[in-house]
């Protein structure tokens, strides 16, 4: 085993920070190490300033001691976070346009919703929802991250000795995780949810393709199970709805299930992955898995 074939993927959120170590040199990956902290990573300024560093110190010394404490081997970092630390953006596509031209359009379209912050002060990444040969317009998803953010995260990296390897959102780390570990969603038409203390992320998924992406604002448990009830009942020929996150337990989600309709699955990041024979597990933690989702599927991600 090579520490190139080890990575850590870490998902960072206002839920705290879930962490792993997964070995993904064989046939089958493994998982080596995981827990979960606070976050303390400190909010980038309005006006771009670095802000408290004390933050950050906090995030390098939690992040030190899961390290060690684990005996971590790996070179490579993977993070995922929260949509709701990032700016999404869906709009309409021309056909045929470069790549190259896209991201011009994504800059444009920055510029509108952020008119005194440069774009360059943005790193974005665009997915398309839809490519159909007869229309004018693909439908696209822009995901940007502050640069700002995505530096303090890569010295972060720096300071435990790591290299950054990829930032994603977190709903679609866990969208890597449920691809991996039911590949029946290849066959199906299903929804994933992302289940966050005041913000469901809503993804229409048809054979394995992302269709649809949206979130909604919550303010309860109860807007939560209403908001995915809603959904089971409004959305046409849907098989089942996929659950995962932080804030989601095991109360919230049997509620949720007698709430639908339809089958409510928690995801379960871990149901292709091998558990090391010398995995530790922390006294303070708790494993329902589907709380670690986004930092699996960050940690599957080869591209």
């Amino acid at each position: 085993m090579s520490p190139q074939d080890l990575i850590v993927g870490l998902s960072i959120s206002g839920g705290g920070i879930q962490a792993v170590e997964l070995d993904r040199s064989g046939p089958t990956t493994t998982l080596l190490s995981i827990d979960e902290w606070e976050n303390t990573l400190p909010v980038a300024p309005a006006n771009g300033s670095d802000g408290s560093s004390e933050g950050l110190q906090e995030f390098s010394r939690l992040f030190g001691t899961f390290i060690r404490e684990n005996r971590i081997r790996a070179a490579r970092l993977s993070i995922s976070l929260d949509t709701a630390m990032l700016f999404l953006n869906s709009m309409p596509i021309d056909q045929g346009l470069t790549r190259s031209e896209i991201n011009d359009h994504v800059k444009w379209e920055l510029s509108q919703y952020f008119p005194d912050v440069d774009a360059e002060d943005f790193i974005t990444d665009v997915h398309i929802l839809t490519e159909r040969a007869n229309d004018l317009f693909n439908e696209a998803l822009s995901v940007s991250v502050r640069r700002h953010d995505a530096v303090m995260i890569q010295k972060a990296a720096a300071a435990a000795g790591m290299a950054l390897s990829i930032v994603d959102a977190d709903h679609f780390a866990a969208d890597t995780a449920l691809k991996v570990n039911y590949p029946d969603t290849y066959r199906k038409y299903i929804a994933l949810i992302g289940v966050k203390e005041n913000r469901l992320d809503i993804s229409l998924m048809r054979n394995g393709s992302l269709e649809s992406y949206r979130y909604i604002i919550v303010q309860s448990n109860q807007e939560i199970i209403q908001g995915i009830a809603a959904l089971a009942r409004k959305t046409p020929g849907i098989y089942s709805i996929t659950v995962y996150g932080p804030y989601l337990d095991r109360d919230l989600l049997t509620q949720i299930r007698r709430g639908s309709p339809i089958l409510v699955e928690a995801l379960n990041p871990l149901r292709h992955v091998n558990v090391s024979d010398n995995l530790r597990l922390a006294d303070h933690l708790t494993v329902p898995s589907y709380r670690f989702a986004a930092a699996v599927g960050v940690a599957l991600r080869r591209d």
